[in-house]
């Protein structure tokens, strides 16, 4: 009878390494069904989006940050049954049973990135108790995912906008720097500081006598007696403005009553009657201005009375009578 070969230690210990890489691989494939609920129950979703923005099956499903599922496949719905809906992907999740009460009918469902360039993924909002729980195989309502391309080009935008607008400071203040202008003559000409000390200066002088109390300003600034009297006349002024708001004296009568107004008013109707006659030709003043014949009248006799006037300048013997005496 032939006898078996014993076992060597070498193949004891290829045994223990073989059996400690399946333990290690059970104890790995349990923690990771634990972290990815790959183990769970699940029940099924489906959201409509206008496209998939690079998601995969397989892909993680989260409600408020959470991982609760996995996309199961991403399909086209196809043409016909979509009608004039901009919906062409159909995404279909496998989501935890323990998380149904949280996703309800105002629920939403984006597609985003985990960090800037990371995986996409699917994002449900939690819905409100005011709305009922979807029901599997219901279909959550699309919230519109952000472009990253679109977002790149904005950032791209305001990147040359920024650029544009070094370049233009930039080139102002070089402008600015070599003195052109009036902020650069005002930086960069020695005239301008000279004459801020002058007029500093200046003022010092003037100030300093000023503040010691001198001259008319001085002592309008430090008498107190001056403030008295300013204070005194001010509170007559209020009396008398007082008085002749409420009526007392002559201007208050006639800034309260209106019979002066009254009285100006009826004059200026008697005036303008007068002027209506006199520009009709009535009465002695209406002849005199609207009458040719006698303003020629008054010429004559004007003519007339300086020639006479003339002459008796000229010979005023003729005109002086002779006086006898007996």
């Amino acid at each position: 009878m032939r006898r078996s070969k014993p076992i060597t230690w070498d193949q004891i210990r290829v045994g223990i390494v073989l059996i400690f890489g399946l333990m290690v691989l059970a104890v790995g494939v349990f923690f990771i069904g634990e972290v990815g609920d790959v183990f769970s129950e699940r029940y099924r979703l489906v959201t409509l989006m206008e496209s998939a923005s690079g998601l995969q099956p397989g892909a993680v499903v989260q409600v408020a940050g959470r991982n609760v599922g996995q996309v199961e496949r991403v399909e086209f719905i196809p043409p016909a049954t979509r009608g004039e809906s901009d919906m062409a992907i159909a995404i279909w999740m496998g989501v935890n049973v323990s998380v149904r009460e949280q996703i309800r009918h105002d629920s939403r469902a984006r597609v985003r990135t985990v960090g800037l360039l990371g995986d996409r993924i699917i994002d449900i909002e939690p819905g409100s108790a005011d709305f009922a729980v979807l029901a599997p195989g219901d279909t959550v309502e699309s919230a519109p995912a952000l472009s990253f391309d679109q977002l790149l080009g904005e950032a791209a935008d305001a990147v040359r906008s920024l650029t544009d607008l070094s370049n233009g400071l930039g080139a102002t203040l070089a402008r600015v720097s070599d003195g052109e202008g009036s902020l650069g003559r005002l930086l960069v000409d020695e005239t301008l500081y000279e004459g801020l000390v002058d007029l500093s200066t200046h003022l010092g002088a003037v100030l300093g006598p000023v503040a010691a109390g001198e001259g008319l300003l001085g002592r309008l600034l430090g008498d107190e007696a001056i403030y008295d009297r300013l204070l005194t006349a001010t509170a007559r002024l209020d009396t008398v403005t007082g008085a002749m708001a409420s009526g007392e004296g002559t201007l208050g009568r006639l800034l309260a009553s209106d019979s002066l107004y009254r009285a100006l008013a009826s004059s200026a109707t008697r005036a303008d009657s007068l002027l209506g006659l006199i520009e009709s030709g009535e009465g002695a003043i209406g002849r005199l201005v609207g009458e040719d014949l006698l303003y020629e009248e008054l010429l004559k006799v004007v003519v007339d009375l300086n020639a006479l006037l003339a002459e008796v300048r000229a010979n005023p013997g003729r005109f002086i009578p002779p006086v006898r005496v007996f």
